[in-house]
């Protein structure tokens, strides 16, 4: 499991989500799926910062919306 800062960049306001639990290091153009206000919200990778210092890494996200509406639009 890879624990890594991860943060919120859909808006001019940027969120930090806190430290987030992966089990495989996410990739730009991937979909993550997190709990927001109690309900499933899909977010899509737009880039990942490796620390030189071995420190880990930073996932930054673009929200895409609630987990349903997302995987139907892709469907649909």
């Amino acid at each position: 499991m890879l624990e890594l800062i991860t943060i919120d960049v859909s808006s001019a306001e940027v969120k930090g989500l806190g430290c987030k639990t992966y089990t495989t290091h996410p990739r730009i153009g991937e979909w993550v799926e997190m709990n927001v206000d109690e309900i499933g919200t899909m977010f899509e990778v737009v880039m990942v910062a490796h620390a030189t210092d071995g420190a880990g890494s930073d996932i930054y996200v673009k929200k895409i919306g609630d987990s349903s509406q997302a995987i139907e639009n892709i469907c649909g």
